[in-house]
């Protein structure tokens, strides 16, 4: 019997997007066979996907943007993003083409790589591929889903200047989600919102969570990491918008006077900022900068610290509702996680108290309580620590979160076969 084919789009490497990488191991564990298209850009994820050169996936095609992409690549994306641009901005020329175009810059190769791509489903990531999943599943007769890691419509603040970004992502996402055969969302809150916006059926949440395989082998009562006792971020970009100016403040009002350590890229400008605050009260040696690593070692990473942050600001919709890997990480690594009380953090906090806590977001005054109520007992940081490795280890993990994702491409394909 032939195997059922599965194509997985993105406007990302690999490398930058575990939540594909996890979704093509699943696929292949459950059968099927499974082809990723996904874009070439830089040279540092370009090393990091040859992680996944031992997979039974392939990336079957990788389109070139960007910098680094030929010259005549290079010339004739400008020149059509501008003018694409120019037609959406200033005409509200708001036909697919177009709008493909402007939204961003490899959508158009995305959609002639999937047309050379025949298989039974097309699953695409963020919304540069989802019309490449479409159009590549009319041509070949097959189904195609959407994975939706944010809400898109809600990335960017509300604000004039980004309307028009808006309209594209509403247009593009507006036009293709009724004919999906399914949509998953990151987060239950993402997952409302893209029911509400589009009037769709309430998509299926899976979590962004991660293999059992990638856990630590056991809670251990305090991290390792030195000096500390120590808090820890991570993220691909040390930017703004994440909350690390509040963390940064509060660390030096703690009385527990912690660590900070931050993993990621820094975001131009942006190191500047965070030193200058520490500077300002008096924390320039306790915040430390460490170098990307590969994702599959982030819970291992992670382990080494005492306590986990997340402190996204709610600054867009999109914040206010999602739920990032982080926290994820950090309990499966055994961590208990201090998060701001967005919503979506609200509710995932709610009948997790042992491990996880909200403070006010934005204010420093109440994360350096949290910080402090989590590091000033030893005890109480080690009981923590277990209750938040069982949560990674018993609920909040890819081995049980995947059954959701099989159940529901299963049911797809089944009912696809049946039409």
């Amino acid at each position: 019997m032939r195997k059922q084919e599965i194509c997985i789009v993105t406007q990302s490497h690999p490398s930058m997007n575990p939540r594909l990488v996890k979704e093509a191991d699943a696929l292949v564990e459950a059968g099927y066979k499974v082809s990723v298209i996904a874009p070439d850009f830089s040279d540092f994820w370009r090393k990091a996907d040859e992680e996944f050169l031992s997979r039974f996936w392939r990336v079957v095609e990788r389109p070139r943007f960007g910098p680094l992409a030929p010259a005549g690549i290079r010339m004739a994306e400008l020149a059509r993003r501008f003018v694409a641009g120019i037609a959406v901005k200033n005409f509200r020329i708001m036909h697919p083409v177009v709008v493909r175009a402007a939204l961003h810059p490899v959508a158009p190769a995305l959609i002639s790589a999937a047309k050379r791509c025949k298989a039974d489903l097309y699953i695409a990531h963020y919304p540069a591929a989802l019309p490449a999943a479409a159009i590549a599943a009319q041509l070949y007769g097959a189904l195609y889903a959407y994975d939706a890691e944010d809400f898109h419509p809600g990335d960017l603040p509300d604000a004039p200047e980004y309307e028009a970004e808006h309209r594209m992502i509403r247009s593009i996402e507006g036009l293709y989600l009724s004919g999906c055969c399914y949509v998953t969302a990151a987060a239950p809150l993402i997952a409302q919102a893209y029911r509400d916006e589009y009037q769709i059926e309430l998509p299926t949440t899976l979590l962004n969570v991660f293999p059992l395989s990638q856990s630590p082998h056991g809670p251990t009562p305090r991290g390792t990491a030195s000096p500390g006792p120590s808090v820890y971020w991570f993220s691909q970009t040390i930017g703004p918008g994440r909350g690390l100016e509040c963390a940064v403040k509060a660390i030096g009002l703690a009385n527990t006077k912690p660590h900070l350590y931050l993993r990621g890229h820094p975001a131009d400008g942006f190191l500047e900022t965070l030193r200058a605050i520490a500077a300002k009260v008096g924390v320039s040696d306790r915040v430390h900068v460490l170098p990307l690593a590969a994702p599959s070692e982030m819970e291992r990473l992670a382990a080494a610290y005492d306590i986990g942050f997340v402190g996204e600001t709610g600054d867009t919709r999109n914040h206010r509702i999602m739920l990032s890997n982080k926290q994820f990480t950090y309990l499966q690594a055994g961590l208990p996680v201090a998060m701001s009380d967005v919503p979506s953090h609200r509710a995932f906090a709610a009948g997790h108290e042992a491990s996880v806590r909200t403070f006010c977001t934005g204010d420093e005054r109440s994360l350096a309580e949290t910080f402090d109520d989590l590091l000033e007992s030893p005890e109480g940081l080690a009981t923590a620590r277990e209750h938040a490795f069982w949560l990674g280890q018993k609920k909040f993990n890819w081995d049980i979160e995947k059954r959701t994702l099989l159940q529901t491409v299963e049911k797809a394909l089944q009912a696809g076969v049946a039409r």
